[in-house]
């Protein structure tokens, strides 16, 4: 017990330590709260069904066919077993596991539905809030198969699975924003809260077993009444004859038992005055006579509570869902990337982020496939007339002896195809901000070093991702000192490589922007901005501000779009392809955006932390299966056209 309070407290200390820890941590203790609840609903249900299975007693059965209660039981041990084991490894696996136990749970909810006596508007609403999880499911899991529904059908679907929607508003996941972190299964509907008895017959019931219990009352004290009497004469005649001068009065105990009647009487009238809940006494149900009052009061008011968390939710998404509904609607009207103009620029930096070295498992080894997907990596670049490709390489990698030989011999191979290289120095999460200068510097001068790429990161998005590592703010003339400090040692080891510096495009860092422009010292040779779309566009207006601050600088420095890139699974492929185009267009007119270079995220679906077959985004231009999207098409095309090919 001391070792796990131990491990616990130093766990809490290290994710206080820094902001991202500070959100990953109210981020658990949601999940587990939830955990718990739904893990109590399913318990609760489960011992429904043994009991139902076991009682011979009608009168203490639910009433739900044996056929039905024995599927209903292996329902619940297949959705507490996938679910509860596997659900914080969702993205490791295909959603097809989680889809078909989550079927199963919903033939059952149907047939409890359907069959059981209680129908009211907060139930067809739990109804309606177990059929959008179980379609959520379903679209990610045919994503996962690389299928995506067309036209209207493909924004309705879409609207749903929304990172503005259905799970993100209560679980969000600083790491990866488009992707939910927590799923749990279509909670089961309750059978003996569906399967009591309609209210009026309850109460009908109640009403007349009541009155019978009276009328058995009155007539035994009628009959009661005149043999105590007799009973009293006789005893007080015999403490007469036995304590001469001695007499206790019998009427003592009577008006003990008449108080207390009058207390039980007020208690009743006070409780007469509060409304009760129409679910708590419907819900006294056939089947519950074996509990205690106490402990049935508390099975109802969960199964209410449940009910309630599933109607706020519901409430709220009727709300959100016009606008994001709207918002997809307003990313397919964009026109069609053949519709565009593209500025011919054969010098333009073309680059796609590439998955092979961009992603390791805990202990930095890359995918044991890594040669055969690396070869469709560079014929995929090559086809989009790209002219360079980029990964993020973490520090695991690079402390990896056997990963550090593979990505020598991959970029090697990159190269020999004509293609160029950018690396971007991830670091690794870290306790203070001295770790994270230390990880940076000491990978930025082993990959100098080592791979001389022709571009490297450094200390990316200094206003995002490089802040979230922190838990203090750190000024931009202090990170310019860092910068430089850096820029040296690369610029050192590998002259040739040059320096990107980048800023996520949200209004906190046009300052910081502007004043890195400012700064003639520093030895970088090119500023970049990351930009994700959200709804109806938001942040193409704060994309153009940075655009606007580059050019009223007379900067020296080349400008990039460092990372651009949208979910298809938010937006749907049609709408990932016109908005790339118009990206590229944007980019490529020296009216408009007007940049030397751009980087598209990402060359197909991550597979995220580990090297298992899971999907943390679907930012790619290609399906984890390897099917092409349309975005594919319309990139190879917008870079074409723009690198004079097409």
């Amino acid at each position: 017990m001391i070792f796990v309070v131990t491990i616990i407290i130093g766990a809490l200390f290290f994710l206080i330590n820094n902001m991202v820890g500070i959100f990953n941590i109210l981020l658990f203790i949601i999940q587990a709260i939830f955990g718990i609840v739904f893990a109590l609903w399913y318990s609760r249900i489960f011992l429904t069904y043994v009991k139902e299975i076991r009682k011979k007693d009608p009168d203490k059965k639910v009433g739900i066919p044996k056929g039905w209660a024995i599927y209903g039981l292996i329902t619940c041990l297949v959705n507490i077993g996938i679910w509860g084991i596997m659900s914080p490894l969702i993205f490791n696996f295909p959603k097809i596991y989680f889809l078909i136990p989550s079927l199963l749970a919903m033939i059952q909810i149907f047939y409890v539905f359907k069959s059981g006596n209680r129908k009211g508007i907060r139930d067809w609403l739990l109804i309606i809030y177990n059929v959008f999880i179980f379609l959520y499911l379903f679209n990610w899991t045919l994503v996962d198969f690389g299928v995506d529904l067309p036209n209207i059908l493909g924004v309705f679907s879409h609207t749903m699975n929304s990172s503005f929607m259905w799970w993100q508003i209560v679980f969000v996941n600083t790491g990866a924003f488009f992707s939910p972190t927590f799923l749990f299964p279509p909670c089961m509907l309750n059978p003996r809260y569906y399967f009591a008895m309609p209210i009026d017959d309850y109460l009908a019931t109640k009403e007349t077993q009541e009155q019978a219990i009276t009328e058995a009352i009155s007539l035994e004290e009628k009959q009661v009444t005149p043999e105590m009497e007799d009973k009293d004469m006789e005893g007080e005649d015999s403490i007469k004859k036995d304590f001469p001068g001695e007499r206790t009065p019998f009427f003592e105990e009577r008006r003990k038992q008449e108080q207390l009647d009058e207390e039980i009487k007020a208690l009743r009238r006070e409780m007469s005055k509060s409304k009760e809940d129409s679910d708590i006494r419907y819900a006294r149900f056939i089947g519950s006579s074996d509990l205690s009052f106490g402990f049935r009061n508390f099975i109802n008011r969960f199964d209410s509570f449940l009910r309630l968390i599933s109607l706020s939710i519901i409430i709220a998404l009727l709300v959100i869902t016009p606008a994001v509904f709207a918002g997809n609607v307003f990313m397919n009207i964009t026109p069609n990337y053949l519709k565009q103009d593209y500025g011919l620029k054969p010098g333009m930096h073309l680059a796609i982020k590439g998955n092979v070295f961009s992603t390791f498992d805990i202990d930095g080894n890359v995918s044991t496939t890594w040669s055969d997907d690396l070869d469709n990596e560079i014929a995929w670049a090559i086809e989009l007339h790209a002219t360079h490709i980029r990964y993020d390489v973490g520090s695991s990698a690079l402390a990896n002896n056997k990963t550090q030989v593979i990505l020598s011999q991959g970029f090697q191979r990159i190269r020999d195809e004509g293609l160029k290289l950018i690396i971007s120095a991830a670091g690794d999460y870290v306790f203070s901000k001295q770790e994270l200068l230390n990880f940076i510097f000491s990978d930025s001068l082993f990959i100098s070093q080592t791979y001389q790429p022709d571009f490297m990161i450094i200390f990316n998005e200094i206003n995002g991702e490089l802040q979230g590592f922190l838990s203090q703010e750190v000024s931009i003339t202090e990170w310019m000192t860092y910068i430089e400090n850096v820029t040296t040692v690369i610029k050192s080891n590998s002259p040739t490589t040059k320096i990107l510096i980048t800023f996520l495009a949200i209004k906190s860092g046009r300052n910081d922007f502007q004043t890195l422009l400012e700064n003639s010292t520093l030895s970088i040779d090119a500023v970049g901005v990351t930009y994700y779309p959200v709804l109806f566009g938001w942040r193409l207006s704060s994309l153009l501000a940075y655009n606007e601050i580059y050019h009223n600088s007379n900067s020296t420095l080349k400008f990039w779009i460092s990372e651009v890139g949208m979910e298809s699974f938010n937006f749907g492929e049609d709408a990932q392809a016109k908005f790339l185009g118009k990206l590229m267009s944007l980019a490529s007119l020296s009216t408009e955006i007007n940049v030397d270079g751009v980087c598209i995220t990402s060359m197909s679906d991550n597979i995220g932390i580990t090297v298992d077959r899971g999907i943390t985004s679907h930012l790619g231009l290609i399906y984890f299966n390897g099917r092409k999207k349309k975005a594919f098409e319309a990139v190879s095309y917008a870079f074409g056209k723009i690198s004079g090919v097409i």
